[in-house]
């Protein structure tokens, strides 16, 4: 053989190993997401780019969206599926690119995410993408309301304490002492002597003690709570928190004194708690997976904004105990929520899926036979359940035992079971009387709850529009509703919750880089902070901070919107009226609260 024959052979065999590497390495390739934030055109505009890159023929591209409007101008359509699901039909291997025209971005939380590929009889696979944001011009100036100008005493912690004097200064008792009233004096050599009527006294106390700069200074403190409710709700179902962050959200409820934790665990996007009896509930409408290729959820509810597949998000039984008994031992209640009759989606889903597999539909949510046509304040056209079912109170009655059995097993109170009541969309109960279906659902959740013994609770929605036998029967098995967007209720006790000030998922500012929702404004600790009590009507029990998890993503965006923001609503909370004003109120924080969040790696907003 001649050395050219040779060098032929070796040099095909190389070619065609080469182009082996390079098969290899396309198949190799994982599909990616880029998208391109247009300008503010003259009409009020802004031309978006999206490109898929490395997708395939006949797949189709899921993502995740909070901000829509859209009007192509290039590429395929852009389909709406329930909530914040959309999906791209690919019409070709390779790259494909989507220019569309939508409200310009208010921040940068809101563009597209979640991105994934399915295709037919393959696995799903997730998508990396990249973001090129408008670069907007950063505000240097410095916040004089953010300023401190107060140089923090030793007795100055947060929420504050409503009386101290220093030294050998004596105070003199309060009269008519509330519970959770406390007193401590420290001598001369900083030995503490505790004083407390009950044992939330005494665990406060402790808190206080365990606040206040070391070494302790001579001093006494007399301090209580002007409210016996001082809330806060965290949303699981929207985004979902392991339990090894929820023992830290108690932790830092515990630290601010906050005594009830309103757990947000049933709503569209998720069923977060295992019922015993129940199991889809969990199975299906507590684990996350695209729609089949026909757009029908028959396995698994189907992703929520995160866009994450194959994820679970619920608590067992026991984690649910666990959660409980953890938050006792800080004096904290736990009131759980299952929104109904609207934000229903994941227990109607887990219901019919549940019913498909046995053949019962002795737990049915939703009527085959309705022809209502709604769209929810969350992009759902199917989340409300049809309430003159009998077999939706099987159901209630059902979870009603179940989180019973668990609150008992765990030895901790079951204040009430929050059922929400909120957002019905209009359109809901066709062919059926509207204000006649929502007092048939108060009163029969009622009798649920009396035969059982419980209280309810729930928004101020649902003491509105009932019959006024109704809302006389409402009164005497409530417990409380949360006033969000009023500003009270005669004869019905309210734990104020106003959007506007104590919604601590609305963004601090307007800065687009930073995380939030503005639909009531800005909330920062000045917003919270300044909530004023006294504008309130109606028999006030407390008051209440929430945290929505729509914008959430980790555990960095839970601290990050509470810190500092959610401890004005603790001040509120303890104090209806705090000594001193706002800068002293954050000069504290500065002082004596952020140096902790720094040793604990808390992830906070601060102003300068």
């Amino acid at each position: 053989m001649s050395f050219s024959i040779f060098a032929k052979k070796i040099m095909r065999k190389i070619s065609l190993y080469i182009l082996f590497l390079l098969l290899l390495a396309s198949c190799a390739r994982n599909p990616m997401a880029e998208w391109t934030e247009g300008p503010a055109e003259a009409d009020g505009r802004a031309l978006n780019t999206l490109v898929l890159q490395d997708v395939t023929k006949g797949s189709r591209v899921w993502f995740q969206e909070l901000f829509d409007s859209k009007t192509i101008v290039e590429g395929p359509k852009i389909n709406h599926y329930q909530g914040t699901s959309w999906y791209i039909d690919i019409p070709t291997n390779g790259t494909v690119t989507i220019k569309y025209y939508g409200r310009p971005l208010p921040r940068q939380s809101w563009a597209p995410e979640g991105f994934v590929m399915q295709q037919k009889g393959k696995s799903d696979k997730p998508m990396q993408v990249k973001y090129n944001f408008i670069k907007h011009p950063k505000n240097e100036a410095v916040d004089d309301d953010f300023i401190c100008r107060y140089e923090a005493l030793p007795g100055d912690i947060i929420p504050q304490v409503k009386r101290v004097s220093y030294g050998n200064e004596a105070l003199e008792l309060s009269e008519n002492l509330p519970h959770g009233w406390y007193r401590i004096i420290i001598d001369e050599n900083g030995e503490p002597t505790v004083e407390s009527d009950d044992e939330d006294g005494a665990f406060y106390a402790q808190i206080t003690l365990d606040k206040l700069p070391k070494p302790l200074q001579p001093m006494t403190i007399e301090d209580w709570p002007d409210n016996q409710y001082r809330g806060f709700m965290l949303d699981v179902a929207r985004d979902f928190r392991p339990v090894k962050e929820v023992l830290k959200v108690l932790d830092l409820m515990a630290e601010y004194k906050f005594n009830v934790f309103h757990f947000h665990i049933g709503d569209d996007e998720a069923w977060c708690l295992e019922i015993k009896d129940l199991p889809d509930l969990t199975d299906f409408s507590g684990y996350h997976a695209l729609p089949d290729w026909n757009l029908q959820e028959t396995e698994a509810l189907k992703p929520t904004a995160n866009g994450r597949v194959n994820n679970v998000t619920y608590y067992t039984s026991e984690e649910y105990k666990q959660i409980l008994r953890y938050a006792w031992e800080r004096h904290i209640a736990v009131i759980p929520e299952f929104d109904a009759p609207g934000h229903s989606r994941a227990s109607i889903k887990a219901m019919q899926a549940y019913e498909r597999r046995t053949g019962d539909a002795s737990y049915r949510l939703q009527d085959p036979a309705d022809t209502s046509h709604y769209w929810s304040a969350q992009d759902f056209t199917d989340n409300v359940l049809n309430v003159y079912l009998p077999s939706v109170y099987n159901f209630y009655g059902k979870v009603f035992d179940e989180v019973i059995r668990l609150h008992n097993e765990a030895e901790v109170p079951l204040l009430a079971i929050h059922i929400g009541g909120d957002e019905v969309p209009g359109g809901a109960w066709a062919n059926h009387d509207r204000k006649a279906m929502k007092d048939f659902f108060t009163n029969s959740m009622l009798e649920l709850a009396e035969q059982r013994g419980i209280k309810l609770a729930g928004w101020e929605d649902i003491a509105k529009g009932i019959e006024p036998e109704t809302l006389e029967r409402l009164k005497k098995s409530l417990y409380f509703v949360n006033i969000w967007t009023g500003k009270g209720m005669e004869g019905i006790p309210v734990v104020l919750s106003p959007a506007t000030n104590n919604y601590v998922d609305l963004a601090y500012s307007a800065d687009p880089e930073e995380l939030g929702l503005f639909w009531a404004g800005y909330v920062d600790e000045r917003k919270t902070f300044s909530m004023n009590q006294s504008e309130y009507t109606g028999d006030i029990v407390g008051v209440s901070a929430h945290l929505w998890s729509e914008q959430l993503r980790d555990f960095n965006d839970v601290t990050f919107q509470m810190l500092p923001k959610a401890l004005g609503v603790a001040e509120r909370a303890w104090n209806t009226t705090s000594p001193g004003d706002f800068n002293r109120f954050y000069s504290i924080i500065v002082e004596r609260e952020m140096p902790v969040w720094r040793q604990n790696n808390y992830k906070f907003k601060k102003r300068y």
